[in-house]
């Protein structure tokens, strides 16, 4: 299927990536904040973030939901503001005519949407208050919301991977190496299934040429925000450098693992990039590489992926490839890499 991308919603996606790789527990602090806007502002509050397709809760008090699709959250308010929006009576706004005004059965007489913005100005969700009944909301509330909203993204912040790539929002090389490591010595232990797949854009460099570092960088946010898009909150994605990706499985089947990198293959194929009245279309190459107990040690796990990415360039690119069984002759060089012949890109 063919995808206009938007350029702008990439980069807020990759803001989010970036902000919440690490949350796969709850964050205590945020209890905290709900309840502070539960006792100056309203009885009903909920702290959320907004993906491509769904309003997803990270904390919530007075109400039970936890996801609404998007097109219907009132959430997605918050989408490109910089300050609170008040919406003193949900059921007369047009703004709310098409959403979800009765969360977890909780019936919304108003909000105040609050953005979640970071540092470089992508709003990633919103603190929202709400009241059963119809009101207006004073400067003072108006002012208490907008704190308590940077208070959360404070929050979030402090608990991002503490080696994150600015742009993409996945681990840099040096993290998700130190995930590989993690997980080759847990799959060993107790002879778990595991996956490694890396991912490489095919003719990122003529891009880059053709086109320039804005449009290289949009297409870099785009994949890495599909890539993130296909994984669970187990699993890891990391940017191992330029144009290549990595993609962790714990718990995952090669065969699992093979479906994941052909969805991704393809929608990566249907993104369409519109620049100075051209489209620019991409394409990518995976190889995957099974956790096996004949690896010796996770570098030669990594080396097995980049063969395996390897032998889908040389088949011709946009396809899929499997590492072969480790041997103990393969080639590594010091860094952990394989070696490989020049001009593989």
């Amino acid at each position: 299927m063919v995808m206009e991308v938007s350029t702008s919603e990439e980069g807020r996606l990759a803001a989010l990536n970036r902000l919440t790789a690490a949350l796969v527990a709850p964050i205590e602090s945020l209890d905290h904040i709900l309840e502070l806007a539960r006792i100056s502002i309203a009885p009903m509050v909920a702290i959320s973030i907004v993906d491509r397709h769904a309003e997803i809760v990270l904390a919530a008090t007075g109400l039970s939901y936890r996801r609404v699709e998007r097109d219907r959250s009132l959430a997605t308010l918050s989408i490109g503001l910089d300050q609170p929006l008040a919406i003193e009576n949900v059921a007369t706004d047009p703004r709310c005519s098409s959403l979800e005004c009765s969360p977890g059965g909780a019936s919304v007489g108003s909000c105040l949407v609050a953005p979640l913005q970071t540092a470089d100005g992508y709003v990633i969700g919103a603190l929202q208050v709400m009241d059963n009944n119809a009101r207006v909301f004073g400067e003072r509330e108006m002012a208490l919301a907008g704190h308590l909203a940077d208070l959360v993204m404070s929050e979030l912040v402090s608990h991002q991977p503490g080696e994150a790539d600015y742009l993409t929002g996945a681990l840099t090389r040096r993290s998700f190496r130190a995930e590989v490591d993690r997980e080759y010595a847990r799959a060993l232990r107790y002879d778990r299934p595991a996956t490694l797949i890396f991912v490489d854009i095919d003719g990122f460099h003529r891009v880059n040429t053709a086109f320039g570092a804005e449009i290289a960088d949009e297409v870099l946010k785009s994949v890495a925000n599909r890539a993130a898009e296909c994984l669970r909150t187990t699993d890891r994605l990391g940017r191992l450098g330029g144009e290549e990706f990595g993609m962790l499985l714990p718990e995952t089947m090669a065969y699992e693992a093979s479906q994941c990198a052909e969805r991704l293959r393809e929608e990566i194929s249907g993104l369409r990039f519109r620049y100075s009245g051209k489209v620019v279309s991409v394409t990518a190459s995976f190889g995957i590489a099974p956790f096996d107990s004949r690896l010796r040690s996770p570098i030669q796990w990594f080396a097995q992926a980049d063969i395996a990415l390897y032998e889908s360039k040389k088949a011709g690119r946009n396809c899929v490839s499997f590492a072969a069984l480790p041997q103990a002759t393969d080639p590594v060089s010091e860094e952990g890499d394989p070696i490989r012949p020049l001009g593989m890109h």
